[in-house]
């Protein structure tokens, strides 16, 4: 059995507001593999990055705080971790790429400084032999000219090359875990292609599991063995990137899927899902995705489904009262 890198158990994170706190994601579950890519995948606003960031421990200057669950990495519950032990994971075993490069790197620091600290700190490398760790990683991720760049700032480089820095920073350390939050959108699809390209290559050589989080299904077609699913800070489907695309279950995923602009097909106008993700602070009492489903009945509105494995695939896992789980032997639909 392969072994389990990391672990996420019922994680719960809340937001404390005026009058009170919301749950921004509600007892989620995943696990991802030594060398495996989990998609996770949803709307704006679903919890994908709060997740991300619950995981890395990154709320602490946020309002939002872990509010139950656990995530374990390698067997360690990094819930249960104080920052000073958090901080010798964060950077060193887990590596994380931000969405936007321009506010993820100081902007009044040259570029071999931010490099070179982290070397320094985790691998107790001196500062010569840093720097030439440095120029080495921003050659890996295909930076031309490298030495030079050492001595940039980050308003110097175009947006694709600050994402090869921010690879580069993530993948310095030689991470078991990389989780890249939307780490293409910002950027036209030609440095797209190359930026997963690169991840891909970097992930083979060196056997890491990687957490892609992203909202783009055609990133997810190429880049990912398994897939999860967030609706309302909750995880409605399961499956592996193969079974998704070609057998979705919810209606959510199936509304993600058809809602795709697919080539040599003709409609007058994309499908698209009615609605909006709901307001944390207003949930609907049962089905969360109820208010928006084609498919709602009266049990839906008033009872919140599990999340079960379904009667297909023991790997395969449904949140809809339209998948029977295995344990009643059959799906309908």
């Amino acid at each position: 059995m392969t072994p389990r890198l990391l672990e996420v158990q019922g994680l719960k994170t809340e937001f404390r507001r005026d009058g009170g706190s919301v749950m921004a994601v509600s007892g989620v579950d995943f696990h991802i593999n030594k060398g495996e890519v989990l998609g996770l995948v949803g709307e704006s606003g679903c919890g994908k990055s709060v997740t991300s960031l619950s995981i890395m421990r990154l709320l602490k200057d946020t309002p939002g705080r872990i509010a139950g669950g656990a995530v374990r990495f390698q067997g360690t519950d990094l819930t249960q971790l104080n920052e000073k032990e958090m901080r010798r994971f964060r950077g060193n075993e887990l590596a994380m790429i931000f969405q936007e490069p321009m506010t993820s790197l100081n902007p009044v620091l040259r570029i071999g400084l931010q490099l070179e600290e982290p070397i320094m700190l985790h691998l107790g490398y001196s500062r010569k032999r840093a720097r030439e760790h440095a120029i080495h990683t921003l050659k890996l991720v295909g930076i031309p000219r490298a030495d030079e760049v050492m001595n940039d700032y980050p308003h110097q480089l175009s947006g694709g090359m600050r994402q090869r820095v921010m690879i580069a920073m993530a993948m310095a350390c030689g991470p078991k875990l990389l989780i890249a939050d939307e780490p293409t959108t910002a950027l036209d699809v030609t440095i797209q292609a190359q930026i997963l390209d690169l991840m891909k290559r970097l992930k083979e050589e060196q056997e890491m599991g990687m957490l892609l989080i992203t909202h783009d299904l055609g990133v997810v077609a190429e880049m990912c063995d398994r897939v999860v699913v967030m609706y309302a800070g909750r995880v409605v489907e399961e499956a592996s990137v193969t079974d998704l695309f070609e057998r979705p279950q919810h209606p959510y995923t199936k509304g993600l899927i058809h809602s795709v602009p697919k080539l040599r097909q003709k409609v007058r106008r994309l499908e698209s899902i009615p609605g909006n993700v709901p307001d944390l602070s207003a949930m609907p009492k049962g089905c969360k995705f109820a208010p928006r489903c084609p498919h709602v009945m009266e049990r839906c509105q008033t009872e919140e489904p599990q999340l079960l494995p379904l009667a297909e695939a023991a790997d395969r896992k449904s949140r809809c009262w339209l998948t029977e789980p295995v344990q009643e032997g059959g799906r309908s639909e």
